[in-house]
């Protein structure tokens, strides 16, 4: 070819590419002069009626067919609510199936001459579906009896999607298709993967249902086949759905409990040379990339720009003006979507334990913290933890939580009492940096990322409450919604008579009610609805035994918290050696959280004779029991320390400050020690080390002061809160 050929040929194509360049840039447009572009206006299905319908698309495999057909019977059969099978056989004549017509006369067959395609089978079949909920099941695919019924209480109005778990009947096969599927986006190219289910007993958020194995809204996926013709014969549909569930404010969830077997034939290849296939799969991959804008690089003339290389045919199909103006809707939705501060990082990091069937009208609560709270490794994340697993036994709460990356495999079981959880990550803290100002805290807590989970979880699950844990998180008061009721705990009051006051009391003004950990704090707010709903503790009484002789001293504070470190640094320079002089062989044993790592080396009193310092988050159940007593030398404390009533409610007397025993000094505990300052506190320790029986008979509370300060005593307050505030709404 000539250069005048040649660059005749790139003036063509440019020109040919022009009116898809027009679409895009009239889609970014739009999206960004279109107003409300950060509120979700969630489709919501609404209710349904009772009725599975099984939709088998098929071509050519009918040998495969019989045994898929025969575990759909058995999967239906165990359900309590109506069902129908619908087979669609297209491109294959009737006369191959007529064994299976006649061992089989209770399935709904049909039967089209031409090939359809995966999404023009699915369709065609969609017309003779009855019941609102459809379970898409592929030929090669057979089902464990009981796959469709561990499915059904996931259902819900705000779900479009759920998969089954996916086994190849080839055990050594390596496991690519799982059914719980995900992206990953390097410079302009997206891969698609399915990834190793971690654990049965949660469903985990999903990017699309699998259009072979997925039990899907009926009404929504008539309405998204419509939209994804242009993927037609096959790949990238279903992705597609999925996609566009999310964008609209429905979830999809994998629920891994639910089985099924792939055989794993490839159909499409006995009827497509292996280049169209791959033409094809690349087509759509392209078309699915430029209609959801997942890469940061892939601007309006970059995308573009990708049909370049691409053959004739493909070009041609994807500039056909129909696909045009689909892959213009799509983008439009996905700068929406961007400007919400959304993305679909987030769809893996969703957890749904198995919904509980009850009668009882419950509260539903969003429950929002900016740190990870499981497991439990300081007092902050014990409360939210212990009052949060209080809640669901009468309410239904959801869990939105800052710190995805410190949520372990370990983290899993503590998810199982909650309606689901979202974690969310990306807050922007930088190693090393100075300490930010309470302010500048509050500031970033808010940023983009969570604003926008918080504003979806609002619209797509209408909470009647949004309780905030910790100052941190509020300016997120900014997104309130509608009807809903905003309630902030306080786990520390930093109002302090300075120039910061009057915009936290500003803020503080926007929310229905405010938690408060102990009286003291209560008395620094001038709000008009404070509620003290105090730090509690595991009962272990039941477990009691007198404490041994030692001494044998214990301190519960995590190095995460800055005055417990300071507080403990005192005591080892001022009181621990008086402690040592008296009793040689006392020891004093440190839980200081996975933060104390190293802490010996800056720090060589944590490493002195009788130290040991705990750099791990541990059970403090056996530690109580084997201390004599246990101390809290704070002096910085705002709310209260949980390490008190920890002690207190394990048995063991509590050497503190003043300061360190706030919010627990008018609750009639015997074994609350004050001592004048963090000196003292030596002094006491070697006075009920010596005194044995002074010691037992402060350990055991008062008998009437136990109820009100256990976990389940703080969240019964909590609900009365929400049902006050519900009342008033």
């Amino acid at each position: 070819m000539s250069d005048e050929e040649s660059r005749a040929a790139r003036i063509s194509r440019r020109l040919r590419m022009l009116p898809l360049y027009a679409t895009f840039r009239v889609a970014r447009v739009l999206a960004a002069v279109v107003p409300g572009s950060r509120q979700w206006h969630p489709t919501r299905p609404g209710l349904w009626q009772r009725g599975i319908s099984v939709l088998i698309p098929e071509r050519g495999t009918p040998d495969l067919l019989a045994e898929s057909l025969a575990a759909a019977i058995d999967a239906t059969r165990v359900l309590t609510e109506p069902s129908q099978i619908v087979v669609l056989v297209n491109g294959e004549p009737r006369t191959s199936y007529t064994s299976l017509i006649s061992r089989w006369p209770e399935v709904e067959w049909q039967f089209f001459a031409e090939p359809l395609g995966f999404n023009g089978a699915i369709e065609a079949g969609l017309q003779s579906v009855r019941h609102d909920w459809v379970y898409l099941l592929n030929s090669d695919m057979r089902l464990a009896p009981d796959a469709i019924e561990r499915l059904l209480p996931y259902r819900s109005a705000t779900v479009f999607g759920l998969t089954s778990q996916i086994f190849f009947t080839d055990p050594t096969r390596r496991r690519e298709e799982t059914g719980w599927s995900d992206f990953r986006v390097a410079g302009f190219n997206l891969e698609m993967f399915e990834r190793e289910p971690e654990l049965e007993g949660l469903a985990r958020g999903n990017l699309y249902p699998g259009g072979g194995s997925s039990l899907l809204r009926t009404d929504v996926l008539r309405r998204f086949i419509r939209g994804s013709r242009g993927y037609a014969p096959f790949y990238y549909e279903d992705a597609e759905w999925g996609v566009r569930a999310w964008s609209e404010g429905m979830e999809c969830w994998f629920v891994p409990s639910s089985h099924a077997w792939h055989h794993h034939r490839g159909t499409v290849r006995r009827y497509w040379s292996a280049p169209e296939i791959e033409r094809i799969f690349r087509r759509n991959e392209l078309q699915f990339r430029l209609c959801h804008h997942w890469a940061a690089a892939l601007n309006d003339r970059a995308a573009v720009a990708q049909l370049s290389p691409e053959p004739a045919a493909t070009q041609r199909e994807l500039t056909a003006p129909r696909v045009m103006f689909e892959m213009a809707r799509r983008r439009y939705s996905a700068h929406r979507l961007k400007q919400r501060g959304s993305d679909f990082d987030l769809v893996r990091d969703q957890f749904r334990s198995l919904p509980v069937n009850s009668t009882e009208q419950k509260p539903r609560v969003l429950l929002v913290t900016p740190f990870a709270i499981f497991p439990p490794a300081h007092g902050g994340a014990r409360r939210i933890g212990e009052i949060g697993r209080g809640l669901t036994e009468h309410a239904e709460v959801l869990l939105l939580s800052d710190e995805a990356s410190l949520y372990g495999h370990d983290s899993h079981r503590y998810f199982l009492p909650y309606r689901s959880v979202h974690l969310v990550s990306g807050r922007g803290d930088r190693l090393g940096e100075p300490p930010l100002t309470l302010r500048s805290r509050v500031e970033r807590h808010a940023y983009a990322r969570m604003r926008a989970e918080l504003r979806r979880l609002i619209a797509v699950h209408k909470p009647d409450i949004v309780q905030l844990e910790h100052m941190e998180l509020a300016a997120l008061v900014e997104e309130r919604h509608a009807g809903e009721k905003w309630v902030l705990t306080l786990h520390d009051v930093y109002l302090d008579g300075g120039e910061a006051d009057a915009w936290q009391n500003e803020m503080l003004a926007r929310f229905d009610a405010l938690i408060v950990c102990s009286e003291e704090d209560a008395a620094l707010l001038s709000h008009s609805r404070v509620v003290l709903v105090p730090n509690g503790g595991v009962d272990r009484l039941d477990e009691y035994s007198p404490s041994r002789d030692g001494p044998r001293v214990l301190f519960m504070g995590p190095f995460r918290y800055e005055p417990n470190r300071r507080g403990i640094l005192t005591f080892l320079r001022g009181g621990w050696l008086k402690v040592r002089e008296e009793f040689p062989d006392a020891t004093l044993t440190i839980l200081g959280g996975p933060e104390s790592a190293g802490a010996q080396r800056s720090e060589p009193l944590l490493a002195g004779p009788g130290v040991t310092l705990i750099s791990q988050f541990v059970d403090p159940a056996p530690y109580l029991a084997d201390a004599t007593l246990t101390l809290n030398p704070q002096t910085e404390i705002r709310g209260s320390a949980l390490k008190v009533i920890e002690s207190l409610l394990a048995g063991r007397c509590c050497i503190t400050t003043a300061e360190g025993a706030r919010g627990f000094t008018r609750a009639g505990l015997n074994g609350l020690v004050i001592a004048g300052d963090i000196p003292a506190i030596a002094d006491a320790i070697v006075e009920l080390a010596h005194n044995t029986g002074k010691r037992h008979g402060l350990e055991l509370p008062a008998a009437g002061a136990i109820d009100a300060l256990t976990w389940r005593g703080s969240a019964a307050r909590q609900l009365d809160l929400y049902r006050l505030l519900m009342e008033r709404a």
